[in-house]
């Protein structure tokens, strides 16, 4: 009897191994994908987009950075973005809208800001692009992250504006420059004179525990230098560029109508264009595409 009950088992498990098999046949003759699809679907797109972390040495202080490389092998139009202060919105957003459209973007944080290492200052924050566009015009930079060294594009929002905007128009190979909801440091604080009279923008920057800098120094900075950081100033070099400037209310026109060429673009909302996201970025492509 056990010699019976053993014979039966055995022959169970034999025609389960079977069936097993034939199944396995069946998923790898039609379920399974084909070999040459797979070889020809991994090497279709032989320069495939990608992202690099960056870490950026500016006169001896390190500053993170991250790119963003569209496909393909030939080099492109790369646009650097320039946050605002004290950097909480990246524009992350728009910066993936403007790879799928086939150029590259580059996000970075300042000299003195999240984590970056050095002093925080406007001084520094234009050097910075300054040295930006030179490390990524490097042969061997450019050539890995697949960089057109001729055909920069700098986008800055609120206090990266202004710096776009005054940085852009003193490097030749910034082409373009976009500005959204820009401060204009040289008007903004013109009507001061004395550290005690800014108040408010201590307050401010004491809660900025992501910034390093000294508040009095850099807000003195900014009283010392009222003619250098006005915009305004740099008319003649920003007429070479193209410009756009998007705001998100009317408070700017008063500097932004002496501008001699720019295309000025009014789409009313909040600073970070909350509710307007949407029509924002398609602003900013369908204009890159044109110019």
């Amino acid at each position: 009897m056990t010699t019976l009950k053993t014979l039966i088992t055995s022959l169970v498990l034999v025609l389960l191994l079977f069936a097993c098999k034939q199944k396995t046949n069946e998923l790898t003759t039609s379920e399974a994908p084909d070999k040459d699809a797979i070889t020809k679907l991994d090497t279709s797109n032989s320069f495939p987009a990608f992202n690099r972390e960056l870490i950026i040495n500016i006169k001896g202080d390190s500053i993170a950075g991250y790119a963003l490389i569209a496909s393909g092998e030939s080099p492109k139009e790369t646009v650097i973005f320039i946050s605002g202060y004290p950097g909480n919105d990246t524009n992350f957003d728009t910066a993936q809208e403007i790879r799928r459209h086939g150029k590259n973007a580059i996000l970075f944080n300042h000299r003195g800001a999240w984590g970056s290492q050095g002093n925080y200052s406007y001084s520094n924050c234009l050097e910075d692009i300054e040295q930006l566009v030179a490390f990524f015009s490097d042969p061997e930079i450019s050539k890995e992250l697949r960089i057109d060294p001729n055909n920069f594009t700098l986008i800055g929002r609120s206090f990266g504006g202004g710096i776009a905007l005054i940085s852009g128009s003193q490097i030749n190979s910034v082409k373009k420059i976009i500005a959204l909801s820009s401060s204009n440091y040289g008007t903004r604080i013109g009507k001061y004179n004395h550290l005690d009279e800014l108040t408010s923008y201590k307050t401010y920057m004491k809660k900025q525990i992501m910034i390093n800098t000294n508040i009095d120094e850099f807000l003195q900075e900014l009283l010392d230098n009222k003619e250098t950081f006005n915009i305004v100033n740099y008319n003649e070099h920003l007429s070479k560029k193209e410009v756009l400037i998007i705001e998100d209310s009317k408070r700017n026109e008063h500097w932004i109508n002496k501008l001699d060429k720019k295309d000025y673009i009014l789409l009313e909302s909040d600073h970070n264009f909350v509710e307007e996201r949407v029509e924002m970025i398609d602003t900013i492509m369908n204009w890159l595409n044109k110019h």
